[in-house]
């Protein structure tokens, strides 16, 4: 059986044989782009494009012609038969998604979005059971070191769905008294993205709720120390106004709860916010809409790559 870690550094068996220097070599590399898109076959010319883009397509195509050979080496060491694992024809390359693997990204996926339109508050405790389940896989990013366009796309994408579970995780731990479950998730959040506001003002709750005030009360100089130096603006109105009435003792929780969604946003700006800090936020913005345009237009590419199989065939077929 092939097992598959992509989280972090990446680490891969395959019948118990560790394979040595995952994934640093590119037969690995290889092997992991197919796991990760095994939804659909790859023209070779598309593929060897991906790894060896900026030579001639006879030299990339030699160059996978290469990285398949070596593969193919590296399960002949483990007495495995690729062709177990891979169909390689003339015209394109498929993982097979019927051959014995598993894969760290599939199972985390499929956790994740079972769950995704589902508010934390909502969830059951089952559901919540494979949620945390599913985050403790998420051992580091996407391949870690690893620099190809196809994986950062990936690994931008991944990260947001991890956000967006540890936001589930810490509203449904708010709500069903899981103080420092709560905050333990909460703190995972910021060591992301210690820029939302929204997990600050949770934390503060949290705190003040678990008996912790004075937490609750440098949280919240936490955050503005952050927002300050990070965004160059202030905290928002309404987590002010939950620090003075902290400070007051006049603070009832129960009329302050997370948005029914369950998901850690980022802040809100409110007019009058600087412009450096409405820039930065701008440009993290950006960025992830370049990711999702980026990941759309190899969709359409590999669409139309599945077309030209098929019609492939029917000219094959006649």
């Amino acid at each position: 059986m092939l097992k598959v870690k992509l989280f972090g550094a990446g680490q891969a068996s395959l019948e118990g044989h560790v394979l040595t220097s995952f994934p640093s070599q590119q037969p690995h590399l290889l092997l992991c782009y197919l796991l990760l898109n095994s939804k659909f076959p790859h023209l070779r010319d598309q593929l060897a494009s991906v790894f060896w883009g900026e030579y001639s397509t006879q030299a990339s195509r030699k160059y996978l012609r290469n990285g398949l050979w070596k593969l193919r080496q590296i399960f002949d060491a483990a007495q495995t038969d690729l062709d177990d694992y891979l169909y390689v024809s003339d015209e394109s390359v498929t993982f097979i998604r019927t051959s014995p693997y598993w894969l760290d990204v599939e199972d985390f996926e499929v956790a994740v979005e079972t769950c995704q339109d589902i508010s934390g508050q909502d969830m059951t405790p089952e559901q919540i059971c494979e949620l945390e389940a599913a985050v403790e896989l998420y051992a580091g990013d996407l391949l870690e070191g690893v620099d190809y366009d196809w994986c950062i796309y990936e690994r931008e994408r991944l990260s947001l769905l991890y956000l967006s579970a540890l936001g589930k995780l810490m509203a449904y731990h708010e709500a069903q008294g899981g103080w420092e479950r709560g905050l333990a998730y909460g703190e995972r959040i910021l060591g992301r993205d210690n820029t939302r506001e929204k997990v600050h003002l949770q934390m503060m709750r949290l705190y003040w709720q678990s008996g912790n005030r004075s937490a609750a009360l440098a949280q919240y100089k936490r955050c503005s120390q952050i927002l300050r130096e990070e965004l160059g603006i202030a905290p928002l109105q309404e987590t002010s106004a939950v620090y003075q009435q902290m400070i007051h003792n006049q603070y009832a929780p129960e009329a302050q709860r997370t948005d029914r969604a369950g998901i850690p946003n980022g802040r809100n700006l409110k007019p009058g916010a600087s412009d450096q800090g409405l820039q930065a936020l701008a440009e993290k913005a950006l960025q992830r809409v370049q990711v999702l345009q980026r990941m759309l237009e190899e969709t359409n590419a590999e669409l139309r790559q599945i077309e030209n199989l098929i019609q492939t065939d029917l000219l094959q077929s006649k």
